[in-house]
């Protein structure tokens, strides 16, 4: 395994950790987003690609808009943490923050640079996926007909959390 991708590792296992002992559910929710980018870093360095795209477009973008959604219609937080109040902290997360984007491109660009030429293709070479329809063709077949199972367990399992999530949210209002 290579330096990049246990760097990326360690980071999303703090921010786990971090998002499991928030008492704040919004830092919960973006210590969640920064665990589903690490992932998407990860599967970008190993090269899949569509994979990490997937993960920033549908888990990093769709679910967690709608995350954060639901906590700030439920308002769940008593007390306010306004960055203005906390500067050094903000500008501590945003370096952090940005050190982490610089890693993830350098580690992207040094894999792009360094594997260009030995890609390996397996069985869908260009002109096969070309002939099955394209990379999206190919990928929903697979999607919905080899995993069809494992896509509806997840996507039902995202169902229960949410719903569990606004009993609880609720009990605790009322």
């Amino acid at each position: 395994m290579s330096l990049p991708i246990i760097i990326l590792c360690l980071i999303s296992a703090i921010l786990a950790v971090t998002m499991l002992f928030a008492k704040s559910p919004i830092t919960s929710a973006l210590c969640l987003l920064g665990v589903l980018i690490m992932t998407a870093g990860v599967y970008g360095l190993i090269g899949e690609h569509m994979i990490a795209t997937i993960q920033l477009v549908v888990y990093a973008g769709a679910i967690m808009v709608l995350f954060i959604f639901s906590i700030m219609l439920l308002n769940l937080s008593n007390s306010e943490n306004d960055f203005k109040q906390k500067p050094k902290i903000f500008i501590f997360g945003l370096a952090i923050g940005l050190s982490v984007f610089a890693f993830i491109a350098n580690s992207i660009l040094t894999h792009f640079q360094n594997h260009s030429s030995d890609r390996q293709l397996g069985i869908f070479t260009p002109q096969v996926v070309s002939d099955l329809g394209g990379n999206s063709k190919v990928l929903s077949h697979a999607l919905f007909s080899q995993f069809y199972v494992s896509f509806e367990v997840i996507s039902l399992a995202l169902l229960v959390a949410v719903v569990g999530a606004v009993v609880l949210a609720k009990r605790k209002i009322d």
